[in-house]
């Protein structure tokens, strides 16, 4: 397997900085997830984009929505997902989502100041069909509009996306 290397940075948009090509480049992947089904789902993402890029390319960190009320796991995480190259965000889907959450999320936007990067928005449906039932999926889409993330989206637990190919990431060619 042929190991893809990211376009050249140099600098993140916090100022850290960050390898490129021929300096052992990795893909920075941050997980983001619910519960265990949700971080197996998550997961199998991150498995998936190994077998794309190399086991050995990917540097993954893992983000419980429901530890974000720690004060270090907020910071840490904020920081990891302003830099992370790819993000899986793996929910189910509500009406609402805990509070700390879009504050976190608003946080690693500003953060990230445009920094390329994809958003890979896992999503559980709800059984029954209600008014607020896309709400999770709406948000991840205007978070990626937002933040200026190529966006791929599914909402079949258990089954990895298939899109993720090396041709699929556009937004490495924008960096």
């Amino acid at each position: 397997m042929q190991q893809t290397v990211i376009a050249d940075r140099s600098v993140t948009a916090d100022g850290m900085a960050i390898a490129g090509p021929g300096e052992g480049y990795a893909v920075n992947v941050a997980l983001v997830y619910q519960d265990a089904l949700t971080r197996h789902w998550a997961g199998q993402v991150r498995e998936r984009l190994g077998e794309v890029v190399g086991k050995e390319a990917i540097q993954p960190t893992e983000w419980n929505i429901n530890d974000l009320k720690e004060p270090r796991v907020y910071s840490e995480g904020a920081r990891a997902l302003a830099r992370a190259d790819m993000i899986v965000v793996s929910l189910y889907e509500a009406e609402r989502l805990p509070p700390v959450f879009y504050l976190w999320v608003n946080l690693w936007l500003q953060v990230r100041s445009g920094f390329p990067g994809a958003l890979v928005a896992l999503v559980v449906p709800v059984e029954e069909s209600n008014f607020g039932a896309n709400e999770t999926r709406r948000y991840l889409c205007a978070v990626a509009s937002q933040g200026g993330l190529e966006l791929l989206e599914s909402n079949q637990p258990g089954r990895p996306i298939r899109d993720l190919r090396d041709d699929s990431f556009q937004w490495r060619r924008a960096a």
